[in-house]
């Protein structure tokens, strides 16, 4: 009875498994649908494992490119805050999640392997003294005021 609502709704559980009638063609196409989204979210899971592996085993991410994959997470992120802001059920969206996760350790693992991770030490939390100034400081704006307007 828990995972009622997850596969299928009630009226089909009893029309299904009470009442006995497997043929029951519009339960059995919910079933199926539900079946197979959950079956790759399922699959999901495995899909970026293989890669993960293979540069932890060679201790390189050469030939990836780092921007490739960051902008498939992007592409993944915002799949996924659609079906979430939709109410799309997670058979829907959760491959998207797992997909993401696997990205995100994948892009780490291009950042470290280049030797761009920030490396914890003490006070490294803090930003440099230069991102504490405005951008644009106040002698620089007249400067910025007086381009013509296509240039700028």
């Amino acid at each position: 009875r828990l995972l009622v609502p997850i596969l299928l709704p009630e009226k089909c559980y009893d029309q299904l498994f009470v009442q006995w009638d497997l043929l029951h063609v519009p339960c059995l196409k919910i079933l199926l649908s539900k079946g197979l989204g959950l079956g790759i979210v399922a699959g999901s899971l495995l899909v970026k494992l293989p890669q993960v592996f293979k540069i932890l085993g060679a201790k390189s991410a050469e030939g990836l490119s780092l921007q490739s994959v960051m902008l498939e997470l992007v592409a993944l992120t915002g799949t996924m805050v659609y079906s979430i802001t939709n109410n799309f059920p997670f058979s829907s969206w959760g491959e998207a999640l797992f997909l993401m996760l696997q990205t995100i350790t994948i892009c780490f693992l291009v950042m470290h392997y280049r030797g761009q991770t920030v490396k914890a030490s003490p006070g490294s939390h803090q930003l440099p003294q230069r991102a504490h100034r405005p951008a644009l400081s106040h002698h620089s704006l007249p400067a910025v005021w007086g381009l013509p307007g296509p240039n700028l």
